[in-house]
């Protein structure tokens, strides 16, 4: 008996699933390049944040000891008198911190009432400005 075996469809599928795998394997390429570089972006705003935070935290220990000694630096402090309290911005690189408190009350200890991270909007960034609305 006499088989012949025809390597013409065979090629064809695989040339197909080759040129297929080879897409998959680019297009994974490149996502993971893209989440890496998206989560490194993540990464350094969370480290600033934090920063922001815990030099917040720093401050607010040190206007606590100070009220619970009875001698309040405002200079030494940074921060401004109001009405009610306290105001102190600390500045980051990208962000800053605003925040209020209020007392010292008759414990000399102090109430929270502004606590807020905040960045500089730029027109031009391409991210912060996704959606420009209707005209």
């Amino acid at each position: 008996m006499d088989h012949k075996v025809r390597l013409g469809p065979i090629a064809i599928f695989l040339t197909v699933v080759a040129i297929i795998l080879s897409t998959l394997s680019i297009l994974s390429v490149a996502t993971t390049n893209a989440d890496m570089v998206l989560a490194e972006r993540f990464a350094a705003v969370t480290k600033e944040r934090y920063a922001l935070e815990a030099k917040g935290e720093r401050f607010l220990k040190t206007l606590d000891e100070q009220a619970q000694s009875g001698r309040i630096n405002e200079a030494g402090l940074l921060m401004k008198k109001t009405k009610k309290g306290y105001s102190r911005t600390i500045k980051g690189d990208n962000y800053w911190l605003d925040m209020e408190v209020a007392g010292p009350d008759e414990s000399r200890s102090f109430k929270i009432t502004k606590w807020e991270i905040k960045k500089k909007w730029k027109e031009d960034d391409p991210y912060e400005n996704v959606w420009k609305g209707v005209d």
